[in-house]
């Protein structure tokens, strides 16, 4: 295999800096990828460069949503009839038709808890037995990782796919063992 030339410099410095133990060696990691098929691109565009790599997902907790609701009934007829009179009162109401609150009634969601607390109070003074639910949020995402060592070779190839491919993307040192063991990657 024939060394590439390194080029500019600059590239490693934008890294920030990750204090090193003796014995500890960095790799890159570069991401998020909205999709699997972008990582899987990239990591097939680094081994052409000599550049073994690896690419994952990982889900992203994300602020939950809050979910107002009367209880499920015992049967979708006796759940529209509910939804019904709540309706000719002129509340926002939805059937809940599938899922562990099937044949309830959705009074809303919330991307903010006092939002979804001022309506389930709202709801209780009229005399409704309204409940709340914390709904969590995920996303996927999908990063790409080398698994060897961010020398200033190594980052010069990564640097030449990601400038060809026109990817700004974040890209920043960790732990190799890290890949290696599969521990949660940041």
């Amino acid at each position: 295999m024939q060394e590439e030339e390194v080029g500019d410099k600059s590239s490693i410095e934008k890294l920030p800096e990750t204090p090193v133990s003796k014995g500890e060696r960095l790799c890159l990691l570069m991401g998020p990828f909205e999709g699997d098929a972008q990582a899987q691109s990239l990591k097939i565009a680094l081994e052409k460069r000599d550049v073994e790599s690896v690419a994952f997902p990982k889900n992203i907790s994300l602020a939950p949503e809050y979910w107002v609701y009367l209880e499920p009934v015992e049967s979708r007829k006796t759940a529209i009839i509910k939804l019904r009179e709540l309706q000719v009162r002129k509340i926002d109401s939805y059937l809940i038709s599938q899922g562990e609150l099937r044949n309830g009634i959705s009074l809303g969601l919330f991307k903010n808890v006092d939002s979804a607390n001022r309506l389930l109070k709202q709801r209780i003074s009229e005399g409704y037995d309204a409940k709340i639910k914390e709904v969590p949020k995920e996303r996927l995402e999908y990063w790409v990782a080398t698994k060897e060592e961010a020398n200033l070779q190594t980052v010069a190839r990564v640097d030449k796919v990601l400038d060809e491919r026109n990817l700004n993307t974040n890209k920043r040192q960790i732990f190799c063992k890290s890949i290696a063991s599969g521990v949660e990657l940041p």
